[in-house]
């Protein structure tokens, strides 16, 4: 049985957080000086993301909560959840039976919230703010899938978890502003000792907050990482106080999963839940539709691991929801320019508009254009994607290279070597409806631009 033991920090020495490798974590991750500013906060909340992790650090705070900081009677003290709408069932089934009973018989206040629309300006919706909750409210006004299916896109592994910040860390961190009235809130993360390098970076993304917002927000504390409880010490704490082995909480969608846990672990609950992984293989299809290197994995597709995985509940469910749902054909551009060399950046600072100073074999800015030309049946799509081919004088090309079903284009220009920037293409697909028609601002200009002549 894992032992909760906190202490208090010698204030000129930094609290030692150890991985499972038995490596210190780095001292601007679990300062005193950090501790001390988390506790002197008159609020304190835990960004409970209904997996084991952030659940252990819920429990050991009810255990003994002044070991935290936190006031007795959880007066000083809310948990607060962001939904991005896209869950695990089994997850949030956990969450309420045995998570939930907790919170209420303490009292303590627990508020779920989400994203109330597509654009920030639409701000947040709390969906439940109650010291008795009895239900996990799966989703908001505008979820994760939301976004991702209206823009034909996956969550990307460049770009800082975009999907996280946006559908996690907005809507926790507007309430936590509207709440605090201008005073620092206390904010308490549950990573576990392997995860320092996440607790380092949102303290980097912290302290630029605080210096735009002159003043500091909100004062982070990682519990678990000053305990040194690695994943398995995490387990075993949840499972020793609930009976219950409790999986991570992680989006069915995310390019992580191998991470988030292992892949025969995910692959698991996908057999588990066959329409909900033949919703993940549709965005991936759609998404390869408008980009072929739009697979959810960096190396190969979902559709092939769960081939591979001989999951036919959800082939036979992806299938069948791709010949019943509406289809488009959509017209996709892209221009892509060329980058800036490293000497003009030293040289002219952050802009420069000099065709002198862009390197082809460089990549710049990409503009995409996306519209629907059509829609109907899968039927009517192939058809009119047929009859365009026609007459434009193109062949239909249909490909298996990227994706296992097959996609068919039809090329109007077609970028003569994918690693040379400054080039454009132009192509007919047809895929699942539902995209947006949407172009990136400054597109109508540069296409002209890239374009002029031919």
């Amino acid at each position: 049985m894992t032992s909760l033991t906190l202490f208090e920090p010698d204030p000129d020495e930094a609290v030692p957080a150890t991985s499972s490798s038995g490596a210190a974590a780095p001292a601007e991750v679990a300062s005193a000086e950090a501790l001390e500013s988390f506790r002197a906060t008159t609020h304190k909340s835990l960004n409970f993301g209904l997996g084991v992790d952030s659940t252990a650090l819920a429990l050991a705070i009810m255990e003994d909560p002044t070991a935290f900081g936190v006031a007795k009677d959880f007066s000083d003290f809310s948990v607060v959840t962001a939904m991005t709408g896209f869950e695990f069932p089994d997850t949030i089934a956990d969450v309420e039976n045995y998570v939930l009973p907790l919170l209420r018989e303490k009292g303590i206040r627990y508020t779920q919230v989400a994203r109330a629309g597509r654009q920030d300006s639409a701000g947040v919706e709390v969906l439940s703010d109650t010291t008795n909750p009895g239900k996990v409210f799966s989703r908001g006004p505008w979820t994760l899938m939301d976004e991702m299916e209206e823009n034909g896109t996956v969550p990307q592994y460049a770009g800082g978890h975009k999907c996280s910040q946006k559908h996690k860390a907005f809507p926790i961190e507007s309430l936590q502003r509207q709440r605090s009235g201008g005073q620092t809130m206390g904010k308490l993360f549950g990573y576990n000792a392997d995860e320092y390098k996440r607790a380092a970076k949102a303290n980097k993304f912290q302290a630029e907050r605080n210096k735009k917002a002159g003043y500091e927000t909100f004062a982070l504390d990682y519990p678990l990482l000053r305990l040194g409880w690695d994943r398995e010490d995490v387990q075993g704490y949840v499972k020793d106080r609930l009976g219950v082995d409790m999986s991570k909480s992680y989006c069915p969608v995310c390019p992580f999963a191998g991470v988030c846990a292992p892949q025969p672990d995910h692959l698991k609950r996908l057999r588990k839940y066959p329409a909900l992984a033949a919703r993940v293989l549709r965005l991936e299809y759609l998404a390869m539709a408008l980009n072929d290197n739009m697979s959810l994995y960096k190396e190969d597709t979902l559709f092939k691991r769960v081939t591979d995985d001989q999951n036919t509940d959800a082939l036979g469910e992806f299938t069948e929801r791709l010949e019943a749902e509406t289809w488009a054909v959509y017209r996709l551009r892209r221009a892509y320019t060329p980058g800036r060399r490293p000497e003009c950046k030293t040289a002219h600072g952050d802009r420069c508009a000099k065709p002198e100073c862009r390197d082809t074999s460089i990549k710049g800015t990409v503009y995409r254009s996306v519209e629907t030309v059509r829609a109907g049946s899968r039927a009517e799509a192939d058809a009119f994607l047929r009859n365009a081919a026609t007459a434009l004088d193109r062949p239909v090309e249909h490909s298996t290279k990227a994706h296992g079903i097959g996609i068919d284009r039809v090329h109007t220009r077609v970028r003569p070597d994918p690693k040379t920037y400054g080039t454009v293409e132009d192509f007919y697909v047809s895929a699942p409806a539902g995209v947006r028609d949407k172009a990136r601002d400054g597109f109508a200009d540069v296409w002209a631009a890239m374009t002029a002549g031919q």
